[in-house]
C-alpha cells in the first residue's frame, strides 16, 4: 500500500509546482503520464519476475526503488526533475504489481474472495490516499507541503521494507528467470475469452480514473475555478476510495453481475461528471465521482476474482501483468492526448470529448456482458 500512496501524493502538487516553475498544462499531463508509461514498460519486462525469483525479493527492491523517488521529489527544481522521479516510481510499482497481486491472492485462503477484492482495491486506494494526504499537506504546510508530504511518504515506504522483510514466501522459485525478462503479456488459454469480454470495461474504467487522477487539479482550478489544493486532492480521492470501497462491498456480488452492474454504474457516473463541470458544480463532480469510482470497483474486483481460477499458479502473476498492461495504456494514453489537444481546442471541449469516449466504450462493454447469458442460454 505504502508504494501506492507514494505514487499518489504528487498529484495535487502539481499545481503548485506549475505556478512556481511556469510550465504548461501539457508538462501536467506528462508528469502523470510518466508514471504510467514506465510502470508499463516495467510490467512488461518484469510483470512476471515473481514467478520465477518469488514474491519477497521483488516487493522489497521495489519499495527500495520507491524510496529513491521520495530523495528524487525532495531534490526537484524543476519539472524535469519531477517527471523523471515519476518515471522512476512508475518503474518500482510497475515491478511490484504483478508480484504484490500474486501474493495477496496466494496468502488468502483457498476459495476464500478476499486476495482478488483487497488486490484491486488496494492499488487504487492508495493512490487516492496519496492525494488526499497531498491536498492536507498543501493545506497546512503551504510551501512546505512537498518537503513535508515526501518525508512522511518514505517512513512508510521503511515500513513496508520491514513488513516485507518478515512477511512469508508465498510461492517457489523456478527457473528462467531471464527467459521471463523478454517482454510478453500472458493470458492462459483458459483465460482469453473471459479477459476479451471484459476488456472495453476495464478500459472505460481506468480512462476515467486518467480523468480524476491525471487532470482534477486542473480541471477544479480552470473549469471549476476554485483555488484549494484540499480540493484537489479530495476530488482525486473521492475516484480512488470509491474503486477501493466498490471492490470491497461487491466483492461477493456474482462476477457477471458486478461486471453489468459496474458498466452502468461507469455510464453514469461519467455522465454526471461532466454535467458537473459544465455547469460547474463541484458537488455534482464528486456525486459522479463517487458513483462511477463504486462501479469501477465493482467491475475491477470481477475481474480479478474472474480471472484467478483460470490462471495456473505459474502463470497468475503473468495473466494480472496483462490486465495491468490494458488498464495502464488507459491510464496513460488519454491524458497525454488530451495534454495535447488543450491548447488548440480548450480544456473544456477535451474533457467532454474524453468522456463521451468513456460512455460509449462502457456501453459497449455492458452490451457485450448482457449478451453473454443468453448466448449461454442458447
Amino acid at each position: 500500500m505504502s508504494l501506492y500512496i507514494a505514487s499518489g501524493a504528487p498529484t495535487p502538487l502539481l499545481i503548485g509546482w506549475q505556478h512556481e516553475w511556469g510550465f504548461p498544462d501539457s508538462l501536467v499531463a506528462l508528469a502523470f503520464a510518466a508514471y504510467a508509461f514506465t510502470f508499463l514498460a516495467a510490467l512488461l519486462v518484469g510483470g512476471s519476475l515473481s514467478d520465477y525469483l518469488g514474491r519477497k525479493p521483488v516487493i522489497l527492491a521495489s519499495l527500495l526503488l520507491a524510496l529513491v523517488s521520495i530523495v528524487m521529489f525532495m531534490l526537484a527544481a524543476s519539472i524535469e526533475w519531477v517527471i523523471a522521479a515519476r518515471a522512476v516510481q512508475g518503474v518500482a510499482v510497475g515491478v511490484v504489481t504483478a508480484a504484490y497481486t500474486a501474493a495477496l491472492v496466494e496468502l488468502a485462503r483457498p476459495g476464500t474472495r478476499v486476495g482478488p477484492v483487497i488486490a484491486a482495491a488496494a492499488p487504487v486506494g492508495g493512490l487516492g490516499l496519496g492525494a488526499l494526504l497531498g491536498g492536507v499537506a498543501i493545506e497546512l504546510w503551504d510551501l512546505d507541503a512537498d518537503e513535508t508530504l515526501f518525508a512522511a511518504v518514505g517512513v512508510l515506504l521503511l515500513v513496508g521494507v520491514l513488513i516485507t522483510l518478515f512477511a512469508p514466501e508465498t510461492t517457489t522459485r523456478i527457473p528462467g528467470v531471464f527467459r521471463s525478462l523478454v517482454p510478453q503479456v500472458v493470458v492462459p488459454v483458459e483465460a482469453r475469452s473471459f479477459f476479451v469480454r471484459m476488456l472495453p470495461i476495464l478500459i472505460a474504467a481506468w480512462a476515467t480514473g486518467s480523468l480524476f487522477l491525471g487532470l482534477a487539479p486542473t480541471v477544479v482550478h480552470q473549469l471549476l475555478r476554485l483555488e484549494s489544493g484540499l480540493l484537489d486532492g479530495f476530488t482525486a480521492a473521492i475516484h480512488a476510495f470509491g474503486v477501493c470501497i466498490g471492490s470491497l462491498v461487491f466483492g461477493r456480488v456474482a462476477v457477471g453481475t458486478a461486471l453489468r452492474g459496474g458498466a452502468a454504474g461507469l455510464v453514469v457516473g461519467v455522465a454526471l461528471v461532466v454535467l458537473g463541470v459544465v455547469v460547474q458544480s463541484i458537488a455534482l463532480v464528486w456525486i459522479g465521482g463517487a458513483v462511477e469510482s463504486l462501479a469501477f470497483g465493482a467491475a475491477f474486483g470481477a475481474i480479478f476474482r474472474g480471472l484467478t481460477p483460470l490462471a495456473p499458479e505459474h502463470q497468475r502473476a503473468g495473466t494480472f501483468a496483462a490486465v495491468y498492461v490494458a488498464a495502464y495504456l488507459a491510464l496513460g494514453v488519454p491524458v497525454v492526448v488530451a495534454g495535447q489537444l488543450i491548447a488548440p481546442l480548450g480544456l473544456l471541449p477535451v474533457i467532454i470529448g474524453w468522456t463521451v469516449l468513456i460512455v460509449a466504450l462502457a456501453a459497449l462493454g455492458l452490451l457485450i456482458q448482457l449478451r453473454r447469458p443468453r448466448e449461454a442460454a442458447v
